[in-house]
């Protein structure tokens, strides 16, 4: 095997991979004729046995290969017993049609709140799983609540995982469903069937032993019109569904990983140490302790008078791993250790032979009396300009170890012997400590003037052991002071400003398409500029009062701000733009941007609609519930009076709010974003398909009925097709009517 099929094989066995394709027709897993060598056979033949996978062909499984996001819903489906068995009519997602061979499979998952798909109504039919999107379903099939868990995680490339994945990967480490691999997560990789066969395996005992539960399967009624699907919410969000879920109280003991521990063997006088490696522990937080066995019966077994006092080792890791612990001052020798693990529930693994690690002790070590390595070849000046200050920056490989203390002496060799003399040395400055490529970050070194200069560099570990301050320690550096302050102003491309042309009453807009402003976070202004002489230049009172358009995007774009509500008519602006060095673009005809506008007042609003109301269109619009009830699900229909095609609807609640964790659906339910509330949660505002539908629903979830009284839910729409115009509908409302207790 090569290093890059070893490096593969123990990622996909560590890692949660790709979900395991579309089961086909196959023989006994026994019979495979291609997983004898693969370290996921036992888990294949497990899965295979319970009806969850099948081969490829007649005498394959292929457990190298990767498989799709419809395949893995086939396998979570089965894992997860869901019921398949009474699909709805009308699919969830545009790429998986009634006629999917996954279709039934795909729309339980989504019924238990397990798959929510790629966006824009597609599930991602064909396309291979990454392992954060793998993490997600699986915690969300463990039935837990990961929020707020993404602080826990320690990965190296943690800022590489999505936002959305977060709380799921630290919530599945924590689990002990991952460890990653060399202290990698990587999150976008794909991996293969024998991977996810393991993981399922490992999953599927998981649930079994009773750590947690599934989640909910019961059917949730459908909409009383089509096409509209009601949802089935998230298991651990806010669905008042979740009651039906109570987790298993924790009789688990940490599981011990004896062979990962070692012992860090010191010199005489000094305590030696164990130490857990990643894995040790099958738990985080749990309280691991060491006993000394002796074995004085020779039997093989841990006899309750054989063991020592306990030894605390501390606590074990998110990765399973144990800090360094002392565990005495030993003499050289063979030792012993019974290592058991308590978690937060008591409960403790037993203290018996496989439990039990043996370490020998040579006592050969001694302590650190080497300095750290110095290279002064590698390092730098950073030649900066008159009144800033110089600096000096070590490569890579500059310190031979890591957290040393780095200094430089500025050293002039008077006697020009070539060798450094204690009084030839300026005052230590700081450059800071080293990394663990070696490198130091630049620091600053005076703001020298142009000329050459030599600095002895040295290097001091945590044992005091400091680098000799030698020739061979230094670096000559040149400075030419050459360097000038920013004093360019952004490049304004005035023609790639335009306007948004709103209708009379409300505010037009200019905008800055992508390269519009050539310097990423600068502040741009807008000045409406009047040519009173007609000479094509701008004076500088033909200027009207800077109007803020905000900060430049890093493509150079400016987000639409407004400008005033403006009549019809033909408007110039000079456009400038301000650096953080506060150079501003000049305000010139070359900055100039000319814009029309033709709105006025729009008179011919959207139709209204006759068919609105609770529980479906067409429903009753008034509904009575009890003040301090808590309602799980009130639905509200409304159907515009024309089709909703690229516009706009507003809803405005009296009494309650809208949350994120509500749902509103045009063409597919989904929940509304923080920026689509306002006016302090009561109104809901969006945009509507392209595909011209009319028929809108809408679902608040787990509210509470404020005091007796009569509210109101308004809606106003507008319906007239693509622009940027706005012509509402009359308002319309539905009323709730809230009783006090009986």
């Amino acid at each position: 095997m090569n290093k890059k099929q070893w490096i593969s094989s123990i990622l996909a066995a560590a890692v949660l991979s790709s979900p395991i394709i579309m089961p086909t027709k196959g023989s006994a897993a026994a019979s495979f004729i291609d997983i004898d060598g693969s370290y996921a056979k036992k888990a294949i033949v497990e899965l295979f046995d319970q009806g969850i996978v099948t081969g490829v062909g007649e005498s394959k499984f292929y457990p190298t290969s990767n498989i799709t996001r419809q395949d893995f819903a086939i396998i979570l489906a089965k894992t997860l017993k869901l019921d398949v068995s009474n699909p709805p009519a009308l699919p969830t997602f545009l790429d998986v049609p009634t006629s999917n061979y996954a279709y039934s499979y795909v729309e339980a998952a989504v019924k238990a709140g397990l798959i929510k798909g790629t966006g824009s109504n597609l599930f991602g039919t064909g396309q291979n799983l990454s392992r954060q999107d793998m993490v997600v379903m699986f915690v969300r099939a463990l039935g837990v609540n990961p929020t707020g868990k993404a602080g826990t995680l320690q990965f190296a490339d943690s800022s590489q995982i999505a936002d959305y994945s977060r709380d799921f990967i630290a919530a599945a480490v924590e689990y002990g469903l991952i460890t990653g691999y060399n202290n990698f997560f990587n999150p976008d990789a794909k991996v293969d069937r024998q991977a996810v066969a393991l993981v399922a395996s490992k999953f599927l005992k998981f649930k079994e032993n009773g750590n947690t539960e599934q989640p909910a399967s019961t059917p949730t009624a459908q909409p009383s019109k089509e096409p509209v699907t009601v949802p089935t919410p998230v298991v651990g969000g806010s669905s008042s569904s979740q009651s039906e879920h109570s987790s298993n109280s924790d009789t688990n003991a940490p599981m011990v990983e004896s062979t990962k521990f070692e012992a860090v063997d010191n010199y005489n006088g000094t305590q030696d140490q164990l130490r857990g490696l990643a894995g040790a522990i099958g738990e985080q937080g749990a309280a691991v302790q060491a006993y000394l066995w002796t074995d004085a019966n020779e039997n093989g077994e841990v006899d309750a008078d054989e063991l020592g006092t306990a030894i605390a080792l501390g606590t074990s890791e998110a990765d399973g791993s144990v800090n360094a612990a002392n565990i005495g001052d030993l003499n050289a020798g063979t030792y012993r250790f019974v290592i058991t693990a308590k978690d937060s529930s008591n409960n403790e693994s037993a203290k018996n032979a496989a439990h039990a690690v043996t370490v020998t002790l040579s006592k050969n070590e001694v302590p650190d009396t080497s300095a750290p390595v110095v290279d002064a070849t590698k390092f730098e000046a950073i030649d900066n300009y008159n009144g800033t200050q110089d600096q000096l920056r070590g490569l890579a490989g500059a310190i031979g170890e890591q957290g040393a203390a780095v200094q430089a002496y500025l050293w002039t060799d008077a006697n020009e012997n070539g060798e450094v003399d204690p009084d030839e040395l300026g005052t230590a400055l700081a450059l800071g400590t080293s990394e663990a490529d070696g490198s130091v970050s630049a620091a600053n070194i005076g703001d020298l003037n142009a000329g050459t200069y030599r600095f002895v560099i040295t290097a001091k570990d945590s044992s005091n052991n400091e680098s000799a301050k030698n020739a061979a320690h230094a670096v000559t550096v040149t400075l030419s002071k050459n360097e000038v302050p920013d004093t360019s102003a952004p490049v304004v491309d005035a023609t790639k400003f335009e306007a948004i042309d709103n209708y009379n009453g409300t505010q037009d807009q200019l905008r800055g398409l992508a390269g519009a402003i050539g310097e990423q976070g600068a502040a741009v202004q807008a000045y409406l500029w009047t040519d009173a002489n007609e000479n094509g230049e701008v004076d500088a009172d033909e200027l009207g009062t800077a109007l803020a358009l905000g900060t430049s995007e890093a493509d150079g774009s400016v987000s639409a701000a407004n400008i005033g509500d403006l009549n019809a008519g033909t408007y110039r602006f000079v456009i400038t733009a301000k650096d953080s060095s506060n150079n501003e673009s000049a305000k010139d005809a070359a900055h100039a941007v000319t814009i029309e506008l033709v709105n006025g007042i729009l008179t011919t609003p959207t139709v209204t609609s006759s068919i609105y109301g609770f529980d479906g269109g067409g429903g009753s619009k008034t509904k009575q519930l009890i003040t301090g009830s808590t309602q799980s699900r009130i639905r509200f229909d409304f159907f515009s009076g024309e089709s909703f095609t690229n516009a706009e609807i507003q809803v405005t609640l009296e009494g309650i709010t809208f949350t994120t964790n509500d749902y509103y659906t045009i063409s597919g339910w989904t929940h509304p974003t923080s920026d689509q509330i306002s006016n302090n949660g009561h109104t809901l505002t969006f945009t509507g398909s392209n595909i011209g539908v009319s028929d809108i629903a809408f679902e608040l979830h787990n509210k509470v009925m404020p005091a007796p009284g009569t509210y109101l839910i308004k809606f106003k729409a507008d319906a007239d097709g693509p622009g940027t115009a706005r012509s509402y509908s009359e308002e319309q409302v539905i009323t709730l009517i809230i009783l006090p207790p009986a």
